[in-house]
């Protein structure tokens, strides 16, 4: 007879601001659960979302690239391996449900872990866009692939900002934004519009870093520079130059081994 969730829903009330809570199983491994209005998903934090280990994988996905590179072994090379399209349908199930966690995660500031579902998400388009039997499984997945990797980009940048790592943020997000930009058309609207809008969502990301990065000296000096002269401080302007030059020079130095 099925159970009636009742009681345990009433021990965790909605509330649309507070949906999201991470707890610990009986096995010990955290997981994160989500309250819905109607119910509860939960989600493992590591390996598949729904903590299953198909044919003994960690996912359907590591084993299809365990067969990629058993196959090259075997010939030399990938020349003959294909996915069939029952494969490419569980595959696509499957980054769903990595998809549904890494939204979550991103919510909850799991940068890290976002990062590396996402990266799997890409793998997965990868995989599916080289080695599908049937050409429309070879692009199902491609209108999501602007999105995926802003999602990728913006964790790996929010991971560095946690860091205080302002200018590893900034590379990541200028290696985002040129990822998409590359990105061949596609026959999907959806595509078009989610490139525009990852697009603007990663530059408005970059001026957050560039906001909350602190200046380095050569930028405080150069702000302190244009200062001088618009108040008509020669002087000091004079001395300002001096200093940015010499900390060129010093800059320039060759290391004692270079010498």
């Amino acid at each position: 007879m099925a159970e009636d969730l009742s009681a345990f829903l009433a021990k965790w009330p909605y509330d649309p601001d507070c949906t999201i809570r991470l707890i610990e199983g009986p096995d010990g491994r955290r997981k994160v659960q989500v309250r819905l209005p109607l119910g509860v998903e939960q989600y493992e934090l590591d390996g598949r979302p729904d903590g299953e280990r198909p044919f003994g994988c960690v996912s359907l996905l590591a084993r299809w690239e365990a067969r990629l590179a058993a196959h090259r072994r075997r010939r030399g090379s990938d020349e003959g391996f294909t996915l069939p399209p029952e494969a490419c349908q569980r595959l696509r199930e499957e980054s769903l449900l990595f998809y549904y966690r890494y939204v979550v995660l991103f919510q909850i500031g799991e940068y890290g872990r976002t990062a590396r579902d996402t990266a799997r998400n890409l793998r997965c388009m990868d995989l599916l866009a080289r080695y599908a039997e049937v050409k429309e499984d070879r692009g199902a997945m491609e209108q999501y692939r602007p999105y995926i990797i802003r999602m990728n980009r913006a964790s790996r940048a929010l991971l560095a900002m946690r860091r205080r790592q302002y200018d590893i943020a900034l590379r990541e997000i200028e290696v985002g934004v040129g990822l998409i930009e590359s990105l061949p058309a596609q026959e999907e609207m959806g595509f078009a519009f989610e490139k525009r809008r990852s697009l603007a969502f990663l530059r408005d990301l970059a001026r957050e870093v560039r906001q909350k990065r602190p200046l380095s000296l050569r930028e405080r000096l150069e702000q302190r520079l244009r200062q001088a002269v618009k108040n008509e401080d020669y002087e000091v302007a004079a001395e300002l130059r001096d200093r940015l030059k010499n900390l060129g020079v010093r800059r320039a130095a060759p290391r004692r081994d270079q010498v």
